[in-house]
């Protein structure tokens, strides 16, 4: 059996699962044992998604546009 290596999914692959856990909740079709297995990777999901917009947070420049000088991003 081929192991798989766990690769990061991008942001919007991770949207993209978290949008079908969302739909999968709402129909209403899933046992109380599906709901919460869902709950559960969807607040894995909502984690994970926080953690990549932090990440790229920190990576984003500002160029002060009378300077030019390149400064980090600051909330």
């Amino acid at each position: 059996m081929a192991s798989k290596k766990k690769q990061r999914m991008s942001f919007e692959e991770g949207m993209q699962a978290l949008e079908g856990v969302i739909a999968a909740m709402s129909d209403g079709s899933l046992s109380l044992e599906e709901s919460i297995k869902a709950y559960e990777e969807g607040a894995a999901l909502c984690a994970q998604l926080r953690n990549m917009l932090s990440e790229h947070k920190k990576r984003i420049e500002q160029i002060d546009p009378q300077t030019a000088e390149i400064t980090a991003f600051e909330e």
